[in-house]
């Protein structure tokens, strides 16, 4: 599945640059994955991590992973732009990710760079409607960011994001994770990453009962079948996984067959 995905990647960037027409991976065979450990944490823990978090720097991108579901490139590739104040929504249309460097002759990386790239999915654009509370820290984090352009005047790198370092500087990409693991250890809470903020949110939406095509939606999941595959663990087995079986898999008319 590694390669797979790999040379997914390598020849989506050949049909963006016009070396050729289509990608011929999305043709092959796919493979069983390893299902992921989910952490979830109680109602206490959330708490207690946002107690922590609302004095760090990271709490809005906390927020937006927890409460909006959002992927860490995804996060990271938010620019003011994207926020349609009056309407309190957000549009997601680019991600944050590494980009190895490999000089000329070689076959070894030699680094990474940050760049901007595509959604992970078509699905991956979405317009999202916002809590709250994530309009509020966005509000302040534009002051914060509009008082750093004032200091370090033409110093600043000025590409829009809402996360970044004080001159502007787009995050890497571990960086959210770094932070995650740090708040944590110091919190006495159970390690978690940007995705299990993402699990997280998956699963407060499946306890309110919010029909899994719908959270597949919100996700930027590519299919159904994703979310599906992710979450029927947490799922009400006697009643919604057979209602989803039944509604999404049997065609209309159809009789089963053992």
């Amino acid at each position: 599945n590694k390669a797979r995905e790999f040379l997914y990647m390598a020849m989506k960037e050949a049909v963006a640059e016009g070396y050729i027409k289509s990608n011929p991976i999305q043709g092959t065979k796919t493979y069983p994955r390893k299902k992921p450990t989910i952490i979830i944490l109680n109602k206490v823990n959330i708490k207690k991590l946002l107690s922590a978090a609302c004095n760090s720097s990271w709490y809005l991108e906390i927020l937006l992973g927890l409460f909006v579901g959002l992927r860490k490139g995804e996060i990271l590739g938010i620019k003011f732009s994207d926020f349609d104040k009056e309407n309190n929504t957000l549009y997601i249309q680019r991600q944050i990710t590494n980009s190895p460097i490999i000089p000329k002759g070689s076959s070894r990386i030699e680094e990474y760079r940050v760049v901007e790239k595509e959604p992970k999915t078509d699905n991956s654009y979405r317009r999202l409607k916002l809590p709250e509370v994530v309009v509020e820290e966005i509000e302040k984090r534009r002051i914060l960011v509009e008082s750093n352009k004032q200091q370090y005047g033409e110093r600043y790198y000025d590409h829009d994001y809402i996360s970044c370092q004080e001159n502007g500087v787009p995050h890497s990409v571990s960086a959210m994770n770094g932070a995650l693991t740090k708040l944590c250890s110091r919190n006495g809470l159970p390690h978690i990453t940007v995705h299990g903020l993402r699990h997280m949110y998956a699963t407060i939406l499946i306890e309110q009962g919010v029909p899994l095509i719908k959270i597949s939606a919100l996700l930027g999941h590519a299919s159904v079948t994703t979310t599906f595959e992710y979450y029927c663990d947490v799922m009400d087995e006697n009643e919604q996984i057979i209602n989803f079986m039944n509604n999404t898999f049997a065609p209309e008319g159809s009789v089963a067959v053992c």
